[in-house]
This record gives C-alpha cells, structure tokens and sequence, in this order.
C-alpha cells in the first residue's frame, strides 16, 4: 500500500474544486483533475475509490471548513441576536476569502451528487446553531417559520454579497457589513404585535 501524501492531496482538492467551478462535475473527469493537479490518475486512487467518492470528500472538506469558521465564537448562551450576528459576520468573511469553495459547495448542493451524503445541508457543527433558532422561535423571538427558512434568510445573501463585492471590486465596511447583518435580522425577528 503506497502512502499518502499531504501535498498530493490538498493539490488533488484544489483541482478538484478550480475544474468543477470552471467545467461542472459531468465534464471533471479523474483524468483532467489528475492532469490540473499534477498527479497520474492512479495517484488520485489512493486517496478515493472512485470520482464520486472524490466529488463527495471534497464537499465534505468544504462544509466542514465553513462550519470551523462560522462557528468560531459562537456561544449558546448569548441573546441570539448576538449569536447570529457572530456566526453571520464569521460567514461572511469566509465566503469572501473563498468564493470558489463556496461555488463547489453551492453546485454540490444543486447536483445529483448531493444525494451522496446523508443530509447535504446538515452539518453536525451548526446542532447548536440550530438548536438556538429553534429555541428562539420557540420563544417568538423570530419567526417561527422553520429551521430551513431562517437559514435561507441569514445565510443567501452571503454569496451574493461576496460576489458584487469582488465583482465591483469594491471594500466592504465594516458599516456595510453590519447594515447587512441588520438587514438580515429585520428579514427574521419576530415583529412586535
């Protein structure tokens, strides 16, 4: 059994992600990752049984990633408000420094290839997000409208922000960022009766 090697791997993941986002996944063959990554085909089976293992594990890698930045901070015990604010403004920076990642992943999400994994937009590091909207609605808070709702709310336009920001070419503030996030809070409290 030949050994695995780091470098091989993280070339063969950013291969992986660039072919995708530029060819889509029926056009990104184990030949043309292998050709972009500067590795043989075969080196690829050491690390994936097969193209849809590598489609899958690099999802894999990107969702976990997200949810290891999104999450940083975060505290349960926090009005949600803040939580949310914490995770949202955590998200938006990681979207931003990885457009592609977040394209893979989004592409992911809208391909047959989703139903490789259990639940392609559950991800054990947001329980305890979920749990505080839950509870938050709960107690009417915010709307109480659905876990998968909320979420569209807070997290959909982080990606668009992230694109006309680059597309533009223009800096967001720290101003526009919050605006932002309160633009997003407005979309899901509850309104006061």
């Amino acid at each position: 059994m030949r050994m695995q090697d780091e470098k091989k791997k993280e070339a063969i993941f950013g291969a992986t992600v660039k072919l995708v986002n530029e060819v889509g996944f029926a056009s990104a063959s184990i030949a043309k990752i292998a050709k972009a990554a500067n590795v043989s085909p075969a080196t690829i089976y050491i690390y994936y049984s097969d193209k849809q293992d590598l489609l899958a594990s690099t999802f894999a890698v990107i969702a976990e990633k997200k949810v290891q930045v999104s999450m940083k901070g975060f505290d349960e015990s926090s009005p949600i408000k803040e939580s949310l604010r914490k995770v949202w403004i955590n998200s938006f920076k990681f979207v931003s420094k990885h457009e592609d990642l977040l394209q893979y992943h989004e592409q992911f999400l809208n391909s047959p290839y989703s139903d490789l994994v259990d639940d392609p937009q559950s991800t054990n590091g947001f329980q305890s997000l979920r749990a505080a909207i839950e509870s938050a609605a709960a107690e009417q808070i915010i709307k109480p409208v659905g876990f998968d709702l909320i979420r569209a709310f807070i997290f959909g336009p982080l990606l668009a922000l992230a694109q006309s920001k680059t597309r533009d070419n223009s800096r967001m503030t720290r101003r526009s960022i919050e605006t932002a996030f309160e633009m997003t809070w407005d979309a899901i409290k509850r309104d006061q009766d």
